[in-house]
């Protein structure tokens, strides 16, 4: 095969996005799942809807689904990527028994069916066909679960998405005099954002704000797509097409519950750290972030636990259960059960802690976009 060829098709499949599935199966063969991203329906107008999946030959659960002839695609909601990560065998500690550390229960015929997945299709299998490294597998359908939750995990460019609704209001005309639609990183927006606005505000009185918390790739994605004007988020953007400014410079702190030993120390190194329990803020950026960190130091951190709920790390360390990283120092102090929690500065290099307003170019900004990322200037600059 073109080495080129194939290297170029595996980037290009990188970036196309899909949902998360976790194919199971239980029967005389054993008990398996394996995370999956092929998962796709193939008709839902024969005798029974089908869909087909696609696993490697050598996967253990490839084997048993051919076998016990049953499977069941499990999709993933947007919080479950512990789940996507226990079946893809990225946490090696829990891999001797993956269904312990979930919940889950048995269908009607005996597929185990993933607690909060989004919809979870029990099959027959039907067809298994061999090509290349891969066995494709169609299935009919034959029983469906669906839970409340609606928002999938998304995989795409090698990391972990969540599908951001469209706005009700997106096919209306956007008035850039009286209209001004702001994004902001997913921690920022709690503590920065309210003050901000209510200043803004009350400055221009007749100005629709529309607000946007995400991620910061979704955030570029946003920008790029005209959908906001502006956004303050972590980091750094090398976009061609927009600008962007340093508003605040790193600043890392490691949070640890009040009665952790390290929590009296005046600051820390990550060597002090890197061997104890983490816990992770569950976004790509920041798992980025974090693996950048400690890859310029030569070392990998311990992932306990992770949770894209800022409110939920904050408890957990408050709880003891682990140590996080955050760019900057903290305003808020206390887990959401009010626990106290200490933020001890990191002394090591976290370019990726930055904060940064991006903004479009110069004659493409509007006047609103203008003076609010002064706005932020000024509210940085005091801070």
């Amino acid at each position: 095969m073109d080495a080129d060829l194939r290297g170029l098709f595996l980037e290009s499949m990188s970036r196309v996005a899909s949902a998360v599935t976790v194919v199971t199966t239980d029967g005389d063969a054993g008990r398996f799942g394996v995370t999956v991203s092929s998962m796709t329906s193939v008709s839902a107008d024969t005798s029974r809807p089908s869909l087909l999946v696609s696993i490697h030959h050598l996967s253990p659960a490839g084997e048993a689904i051919r076998k016990n002839k049953r499977f069941c695609a499990n999709v993933l909601s947007g919080n479950q990527s512990f789940v996507s990560d226990l079946f893809s065998g990225r946490l090696k500690h829990l891999a001797d028994d993956r269904f312990s550390a979930i919940g889950w229960h048995s269908s009607e015929t005996g597929s185990p069916v993933i607690d909060g997945a989004i919809a979870s299709l029990d099959c027959e299998l039907k067809t298994a066909l061999l090509w290349g490294t891969h066995f494709i597998l169609i299935g009919e359908v034959e029983r469906i679960e669906l839970s409340r939750q609606r928002s999938p995990l998304v995989y795409a460019n090698r990391g972990y998405r969540r599908a951001i609704p469209i706005a009700p209001d997106d096919d209306q005309p956007h008035s850039p005099e009286s209209q001004l639609r702001v994004g902001f990183f997913i921690t920022l927006g709690p503590e920065f954002v309210p003050p901000l606005v209510a200043e803004f505000a009350g400055k221009t009185p007749g100005v629709d704000i529309r607000l946007l918390e995400a991620d910061h790739d979704d955030l570029i994605e946003q920008m790029r797509a005209g959908k906001i004007e502006a956004a303050v988020t972590f980091g750094s953007v090398e976009e061609p097409e927009l600008d962007s400014e340093l508003l605040c410079a790193p600043a890392p702190h490691v949070l640890l519950s009040a009665d952790h030993p390290l929590a009296a120390k005046s600051s820390l190194r990550l060597a002090d750290i890197a061997d104890l329990p983490m816990i992770l803020l569950d976004y790509p950026s920041v798992r980025a972030a974090i693996a950048a960190l400690f890859k310029r130091n030569e070392m990998k951190p311990v992932v306990r636990l992770q949770s894209p709920s800022f409110a939920m790390v904050r408890g957990l360390v408050a709880q003891g259960l682990g140590y996080s990283i955050v760019p900057q120092k903290p305003q808020n102090r206390t887990g959401p059960d009010g626990r106290e929690i200490r933020a001890v500065p990191l002394d090591e290099e976290f370019p990726e802690g930055a904060v940064i307003a991006v903004m479009q170019k110069p004659d493409d900004q509007s006047r609103l976009a203008r003076d609010f990322i002064e706005k932020c200037r000024m509210s940085f600059k005091r801070a």
